[in-house]
């Protein structure tokens, strides 16, 4: 099942209308704002826990990137081998942080998918790494600033000329739009059932000046019999309703 990002706009729109009978106008672009920065907060949340997966809803695909060559000693003043590197031609969104410190991608690799991907690693690793035997050959990626490098002790890099860069980032939108310069708010947006109750949780909360008042219970027989709803059904019961955009 897939999920626009209208579709999640409007629900939370019509769920503020509805609980609050509020009539002063809302901001779209502010209610995506929301979403955004919330949708990243809970994936960073849920990616810091200890063995977690990246499900495949949140991930994007940035299509085939064009590479640049430069020279390693442009990066850094510590730098004084003077080795070609490859880096994209244009910024990369940033990804959803990391413990490791590489970001969430899934893949960097060629843009032929076949292909292995190479080893993702920091920015001092990569200038460390390809010393030995078994590891000359391996071409590493890394971010410096906002472009992707790839590089290697061997030169086996020096044959790529796109890359395939997969991951989950902070901003959908600018990824999307990478790729697919028409995409528009009615096309997928990369999140999943698990996340989007708890994330129109979250803003309501903060955003609405609601919060989540438990029922009393008004019957007297040692048993909890909460009269009336609570603002969560109301979050779960909610439907994506015809309004024009």
């Amino acid at each position: 099942m897939t999920t626009s990002l209208n579709q999640l706009v409007y629900e939370l729109i019509e769920l503020r209308r509805a609980y609050i009978k509020a009539t002063d106008p809302l901001s779209k672009r502010m209610v995506v704002d929301w979403i955004q920065s919330t949708r990243a907060m809970l994936l960073k949340q849920k990616f810091d826990k200890p063995f977690a997966n990246i499900d495949d809803h949140y991930v994007q695909s940035l299509g085939p990137i064009e590479l640049e060559k430069v020279l390693s000693n442009e990066l850094s003043p510590e730098v004084n081998d003077y080795v070609y590197m490859y880096r994209t031609t244009i910024d990369i969104p940033i990804t959803i942080e990391s413990k490791s410190g590489i970001g969430t991608f899934t893949r960097i690799g060629p843009a032929d998918r076949l292909s292995a991907k190479y080893k993702i690693v920091t920015y001092d690793d990569a200038l460390d790494r390809g010393n030995g035997k078994f590891n000359h050959n391996t071409i590493y990626a890394f971010v410096l600033g906002d472009r992707v490098y790839i590089t290697s002790k061997s030169g086996a890099h020096l044959t790529t000329d796109y890359l395939d860069i997969r991951g989950v980032f902070q901003d959908p939108i600018q990824a999307a739009r990478i790729k697919v310069p028409a995409w528009d708010y009615d096309d997928d947006y990369p999140i999943n059932k698990e996340i989007i109750d708890q994330m129109k949780l979250l803003i309501i909360q903060a955003k609405f000046g609601l919060t989540l008042i438990q029922p009393g219970d008004k019957t007297d027989n040692r048993e909890d019999n909460p009269e009336g709803g609570t603002l969560q059904k109301a979050v779960q019961a909610s439907q994506p309703s015809n309004i024009a955009e």
